[in-house]
């Protein structure tokens, strides 16, 4: 697997989690949740907040991680 490989994978890593992040805030601020009828939901949604940003993290050091080395190879063939 070459290394513009890997940052595709990071950067989809992070589109996918945006996209579970606006998921879960639309749950936690429907309607439902905010009068309280729905905690369960809201209560899973804010849980999985923590997971998210995580895995966000390590996508965004992946991506960090694979522009690096691209920078390290292009400074070698100089």
């Amino acid at each position: 697997m070459d290394i513009s490989s890997y940052a595709n994978n990071a950067y989809n890593g992070l589109q996918i989690q945006q996209q579970r992040l606006d998921q879960n805030v639309a749950k936690v601020a429907s309607a439902e949740a905010a009068s309280g009828r729905d905690t369960s939901t809201q209560d899973r949604a804010l849980v999985e907040q923590a997971e998210i940003v995580t895995s966000m993290q390590a996508n965004a050091r992946s991506l960090e991680a694979a522009s690096e080395r691209i920078g390290t190879l292009l400074d070698i063939k100089v």
